[in-house]
């Protein structure tokens, strides 16, 4: 007697789509805040009618066509000059929460179909842009991130998909480190110029040329004629802090105005960067 044995194997014939919203941001490299801009996802499955009713996928995201290491980053065409960001399943904005393409930083949905045959879930997610990094060229950048979706029972790939990330800049110049005050000590008709300085910081988006003026380089305090100059009228930012000076000085041999054993005053002048 010949006996037979005929193994079949099961399985659920979901068919899923998966869709990301893209996301598009204006930044500017020289706010110091982080940039923070949310997008969505959006999971619709079918089944049939002898596949179970619920559905537990997981959606995991890659590291985009240009990372460094596990940080995403957006590119200016064809140059190196880039931006990096981070996409975040929850918040806070911590390693544990960023969203990946591992087990640890997934997402984890469930769609119950109930007793329909169809289904959908959503989420959102955040990007993250961290504020002050160096000033690049002004201009669209641009990433594109894989998303994969599973069956998270067994893993099986039930579809693929992608989205755009697009970071916007523009030229910009900060004054990141501001002058301070310039504390003159004067006696009348002395022999020597009183000369003090005080010193600023500016960042401005690579490639950019600047020029740098004061509203006034000379004027009268307690009857003594003070001047004022900047180290440089000019530069090409860099993308990141350039310092300069402002230089002040009493010439020697004023009288003043002062009647008696001291005096004190003050003026407030105005730097201007135009770019």
């Amino acid at each position: 007697m010949l006996m037979a044995c005929l193994g079949v194997d099961a399985h659920a014939a979901y068919s899923c789509n998966a869709t990301v919203t893209p996301i598009s941001v204006v930044y500017s490299p020289t706010v110091a805040a982080e940039n923070i801009s949310t997008g969505s996802y959006t999971v619709s499955c079918t089944r049939l009618i002898t596949d179970p009713a619920t559905l537990t996928f997981n959606l995991r995201a890659d590291n985009g066509l240009q990372p460094t290491g596990a940080t995403n980053r957006v590119q200016l065409g064809a140059t190196a000059n880039r931006y990096s960001y981070e996409l975040y399943r929850l918040t806070p904005y911590i390693n544990a929460n960023r969203w990946q393409n591992t087990a640890a930083l997934q997402f984890l949905g469930t769609i119950a179909f109930g007793t329909g045959l169809s289904g959908t879930a959503t989420g959102s997610f955040d990007l993250r842009l961290a504020g002050s990094q160096p000033v690049r060229p002004a201009g669209t950048y641009t990433d594109t991130v894989a998303v994969t979706l599973r069956n998270n029972a067994g893993g099986a790939i039930l579809n693929t998909t992608s989205f755009g990330v697009t970071v916007v800049t523009s030229n910009s110049c900060q004054i990141t480190t501001l002058p301070g005050n310039m504390n003159f000590s004067y006696t009348s008709f002395q022999a020597a110029a009183a000369n003090v300085s005080t010193s600023y910081e500016v960042r401005c988006t690579t490639g950019l040329f600047y020029t740098m003026a004061l509203d006034l380089t000379s004027s009268t305090l307690l009857g003594l004629t003070y001047t004022l100059a900047l180290s440089a009228p000019s530069g090409t930012g860099n993308g990141t802090e350039q310092p300069y000076n402002i230089n002040g000085s009493i010439a020697a041999g004023q009288a003043g105005t002062c009647a008696g054993a001291s005096c004190s005053g003050s003026q407030t002048r105005t730097l201007t960067i135009s770019y």
